[in-house]
């Protein structure tokens, strides 16, 4: 599994999505860094990390690891490559695990650099004591995010499997995130039960108004997600999955 893992890795280092990856990961700290410092004296930790969380899970991340996945999976069928992976003594579910893990590998090292360059960004300017407590805090609520998009990934990755390109999974990416950003103001009590929400809800649950510093500060040992959502997630995830792997054993590779 190790090998097929870095061969994904080899194969990707030939394109430009390692480049691609990295510009899109630097522009919220960059305009983040921008807009504190013409507005602001001082970086309130919580309130600036909060607006950059904000920024990349309701705008970047979800496309971009949509189209991270779809590339992945229809890049053997864009170059013709598939007749030959396929035709090595590897089962179809080793090749099609290898691949989630690759991008579960890459997502996991986007959130860590989204949030290393955000800080780094905000020691550039004057700021409040950084603690580790707060680099933790953060760092939980993003892996508690990233497990929340891997519920509905692998519904992107099936759309890609089927389609052969990369273009409808990139509307569907395309339509959450149109849809995410009108949660806020969305009052019907059904959304908490769709596993697409999953992500804003976390960032909703995880903060709260800071009434002596009128600003938002992260709530220590919140409770991000209800264990009925957190049910949902995982069955999104094991139907997505299961349809998935059962394409990839059925499809015909011509």
């Amino acid at each position: 599994m190790f090998n097929l893992i870095h061969c994904e890795f080899l194969k990707l280092k030939k394109s430009y999505l390692f480049l691609t990856i990295a510009i899109i990961i630097l522009i919220p700290p960059i305009l983040l860094y921008i807009k504190w410092h013409s507005e602001y004296n001082l970086i309130i930790w919580d309130m600036y990390l909060f607006q950059e969380e904000i920024s990349s899970t309701a705008l970047i991340n979800l496309p971009m690891y949509v189209f991270i996945s779809s590339y992945i999976y229809t890049r053997e069928f864009s170059y013709n490559t598939a007749q030959t992976l396929f035709s090595y003594s590897i089962s179809r579910p080793q090749i099609f695990i290898s691949k989630f893990l690759t991008i579960v590998i890459m997502t996991s090292c986007i959130m860590i650099l989204q949030l290393l360059f955000a800080v780094l960004a905000g020691l550039l300017l004057p700021h409040e004591p950084l603690t580790m407590g707060i680099v933790l805090g953060y760092l939980k609520i993003n892996i508690y995010i990233l497990v929340a998009q891997y519920a509905i990934l692998p519904i992107a990755i099936f759309i890609a499997q089927v389609s052969r390109n990369i273009i409808l999974p990139m509307v569907y990416g395309g339509i959450i995130t149109v849809f995410n950003i009108c949660v806020p103001q969305l009052k019907s009590g059904i959304i908490e039960y769709l596993p697409i929400t999953y992500p804003i809800q976390i960032m909703t649950n995880s903060f709260k108004t800071n009434i002596y510093r009128q600003d938002i500060m992260i709530i220590n040992n919140s409770i991000p997600l209800s264990s009925v959502s957190i049910v949902l997630a995982i069955l999104t995830f094991i139907i997505g999955i299961t349809m998935c792997i059962t394409y990839y054993l059925k499809t015909d590779i011509t």
